[in-house]
């Protein structure tokens, strides 16, 4: 039987013998590469959506309060009322007027509104009960107008005016001297947690406010008025820069008084660059006479400015029953001389001698008033 052939397998060509191993592994390079790209699409985070663009509109502009007082001032003219009965504190924020004199009349506060819409239509008026005329802009207050009626005569009698130092540290003394029918002024520090809120507490109530100004005592440094104190070391301007950002810490303040400063109320340089700023803003000044030899009351006179002085210190002992005493030596006092001031502090034992022993002033006839009501009736001094 023939033996069968056997197919002889043809060898590649030689060039595949030299690059067949190339292409392959080429090929399994670029498999693999396609995968790896296939997984990574697969985790990519998909795209974030275009964020819509922003509002381009433009806020209106602030009016400015120079304009606003412009148009205050002339809503004044329009008022029955005296230019010296007028108090202007522009510096402070928001602006001021005080004007000692009546409400203003219906037609009066429209004219008003309507110039203020003339100038934008997000500003308006409110005069609200207790007498404060508020021009706000889209629900800020911008400027004030408080309205101080004239207090109706009283009838002749001795008059005591209490003076309550060093308020604004907390809250419960304010709401007890606030329980009383007895119209005790309110004398504020100015750099206390409490200041403001004190101020507006007795605003409310219709208590008058003092801003109880810290000045340098004899004993500084090692006793301290506080860092926002006036100092004798500091320029006439110093002391006008500085009075005039302590008064703009307590609103509604109609005067002043001193607490401590039995140094700065001896120096007539610095006291009298604090009558200069009281007499541009129309307040009062009362000497607490922490010191025999206080130039206050002399420098007031020669500025113009009403001053009292401090008749009697009510607790120089924190003891109930001879703060009773003092109450009534400060009785006596006015009984002979027709009125007097007393001055005191927040003590536990100074509110309780005033809640027992302030009714009984008027079983002797003797009224309690603010200190403003003596200044009408009193020559300084």
């Amino acid at each position: 039987m023939p033996k069968k052939k056997t197919r002889r397998r043809r060898k590649p060509p030689s060039w595949y013998q030299r690059t067949g191993n190339w292409v392959l592994m080429l090929c399994l390079a670029g498999g693999l590469l396609f995968a790896l790209v296939w997984l990574a699409g697969r985790d990519t985070t998909p795209p974030a959506r275009p964020i819509p663009p922003q509002s381009t509109s433009v806020q209106p502009e602030s009016v400015a309060i120079d304009a606003l007082a412009g148009e205050t001032e002339r809503f004044l003219e329009s008022l029955p009322v005296r230019s010296s009965l007028v108090r202007r504190d522009l510096s402070v924020h928001p602006p001021r007027y005080t004007v000692d004199g009546e409400l203003p009349p219906p037609t009066a506060l429209q004219d008003l509104q309507t110039r203020l819409k003339h100038l934008s239509i997000r500003l308006s008026s409110n005069l609200t009960d207790d007498g404060v005329l508020v021009i706000d802009e889209g629900g800020v207050a911008k400027l004030l107008v408080f309205f101080v009626p004239p207090l109706q005569p009283l009838a002749s009698g001795p008059e005591v005016a209490i003076i309550m130092d060093d308020l604004g540290r907390g809250l419960h003394p304010a709401k007890v001297l606030l329980s009383l029918e007895q119209p005790v002024t309110f004398s504020i520090l100015p750099g206390e947690s409490h200041a403001r809120e004190i101020a507006q507490m007795a605003h409310v109530a219709q208590r008058e406010v003092l801003l109880h100004v810290p000045m340098e005592p004899q004993g500084y440094p090692a006793v301290n008025p506080g860092k926002d104190a006036l100092f004798v070391s500091m320029t006439a301007e110093e002391v006008s820069r500085d009075f005039a950002e302590l008064l703009g810490k307590v609103p509604y303040a109609v005067g002043t008084n001193n607490h401590m400063g039995s140094r700065f109320t001896e120096n007539r340089r610095g006291m009298a660059a604090v009558m200069a700023v009281l007499r541009t803003r129309g307040l009062f000044f009362v000497d607490s006479l922490t010191t025999a030899r206080s130039v206050g009351i002399a420098v007031a006179k020669e500025h113009g400015v009403p001053v009292m002085k401090r008749d009697v210190f009510l607790d120089n002992v924190a003891d109930v029953e001879k703060i009773a005493v003092e109450l009534h030596r400060l009785a006596d006092k006015a009984a002979r001389n027709g009125q007097a001031i007393g001055i005191c502090h927040p003590y536990p034992e100074t509110l309780q001698a005033l809640q027992r022993e302030l009714p009984r002033f008027a079983e002797q006839g003797i009224r309690i008033v603010p200190v403003s009501r003596l200044l009408a009736t009193r020559p300084a001094g």
